[in-house]
């Protein structure tokens, strides 16, 4: 019985491998047409350009995570469930009730440490790089530095036996994350719909007075799926006019740290203040 649950959770994690592969190529395609459609902010110069650059980052990023942290997530996942390891073991909680909580727990744990990547200097460097994009779209949702996932992924690896993880939960909430990150960074509205649907989870207005240049706005909306961790911790902030918004981070805008090695030399460059900027258009609301 034990041997046939592991081979059905190894198909699980499997399938949604597959899955995870496909969903951000998929939604690529999806978030860019509809941005050439009916762009928010515009039609705007250079976007194959500008795309280019963030997408070959992700791939970058891809083939080394995938080569470095791939068998030792798979390991530290089986040796938890081996051993009956973490919060969610102990519970002992039905299929589907254990698999919502994993994902809350998960969604949790990225709120904290997207907002630590804002408040410590030295996970900031890194992070800073996401923030420096100035136009923000769909590709700005694959542009991190290598070295903000390696510092995620480390933290992940001592998650998941504190926490009680098994792997296809990391795999599906990965997909999620794919799959929202896509949609909030996108340069798309929703319309109305916006004001409904960031109630349950980040939309694109939401998200984009994140990227905003003036640091009370930056520093806000951290959520990654669920909106409520804003709202609980008190860091949800909205403009009601979003296209006013000005993204990117004034001392990052050349052109030379918007290119692939610009980008990732990015943390390493002469530090910076992070004094408040004044809002690009007009003061928020």
């Amino acid at each position: 019985m034990h041997s046939a649950l592991i081979a059905t959770s190894d198909f699980t994690a499997a399938s949604l491998a597959v899955a995870k592969g496909a969903v951000p190529v998929l939604l690529l395609a999806l978030f860019w047409g509809w941005e050439s459609w009916q762009p928010f902010f515009g039609c705007r110069p250079a976007r194959f350009q500008h795309a280019a650059h963030n997408l070959a980052i992700a791939l970058f990023n891809a083939l080394i995570l995938g080569l470095v942290f791939g068998f030792a997530t798979a390991a530290v996942t089986a040796w938890t469930s081996a051993n009956q390891l973490g919060l969610l073991n102990a519970l002992d909680l039905a299929g589907p009730v254990r698999f919502l909580l994993a994902l809350v727990l998960l969604d949790g744990w990225m709120y904290l440490w997207h907002r630590a990547n804002h408040a410590i200097p030295i996970l900031w460097r890194f992070h800073r790089m996401h923030h420096s994009d100035t136009r923000m779209d769909v590709t700005t949702a694959t542009r991190f530095h290598l070295g903000e996932h390696v510092g995620a992924s480390l933290l992940r690896l001592g998650l998941i036996p504190l926490l009680g993880f098994e792997l296809w939960n990391l795999v599906a909430y990965d997909a999620l994350v794919i799959a929202v990150t896509q949609f909030h960074h996108a340069d798309i509205s929703i319309g109305r719909a916006d004001r409904w649907l960031r109630l349950f989870i980040v939309t694109p207005f939401m998200h984009k007075v994140h990227h905003s240049d003036w640091r009370p706005e930056t520093d806000s909306n951290y959520a990654t799926i669920l909106s409520i961790w804003d709202r609980l911790a008190g860091t949800f902030q909205f403009r009601s006019d979003s296209r006013t918004l000005v993204f990117g981070l004034p001392v990052f805008g050349e052109p030379q740290w918007q290119t692939w090695w610009g980008m990732l030399k990015t943390p390493f460059a002469a530090n910076v203040s992070r004094l408040p900027t004044e809002p690009g258009v007009q003061s928020p609301t």
